[in-house]
């Protein structure tokens, strides 16, 4: 598994790409989206209209990480947000990759979650 620093912070976009979009396609938009350089101490990730898949990118000291994840049943769990884009901290990434809801109110520190535009 691959282990992110306490600090790190996840940026998610809700605009709507083609999932056929390879890794170059994918930086193009981070820079149009995010308005940063993709080498940035981010993750940027990126999720397909039916909420069932994600894609992330990462730059991992020398090069680029493109990560992709499908999940079987149900669905990612995010916010009912249809446009922009939203911080989260490590924490709530993990619990989004695991399927839990990162916003639920009942968890201790992961409901705090950014939306900036």
């Amino acid at each position: 598994m691959i282990r992110f620093s306490e600090s790190i912070q996840v940026y998610v976009s809700f605009a709507k790409i083609d999932f056929r979009c390879g890794l170059n396609g994918l930086l193009a938009l981070i820079q149009a989206t995010f308005s940063c350089a993709p080498q940035e101490k981010y993750l940027f990730l990126f999720c397909d209209a039916s909420r069932k898949k994600i894609k992330v990118v990462w730059w991992d000291k020398n090069g680029f990480m493109l990560l992709y994840k499908r999940l079987e049943a149900g669905k990612f769990q995010f916010p009912k947000i249809r446009e922009g884009k939203i911080q989260l901290n490590r924490l709530q990434f993990e619990r989004l990759l695991s399927g839990m809801n990162f916003i639920d109110r009942n968890a201790s520190k992961v409901n705090e979650y950014s939306v900036f535009s």
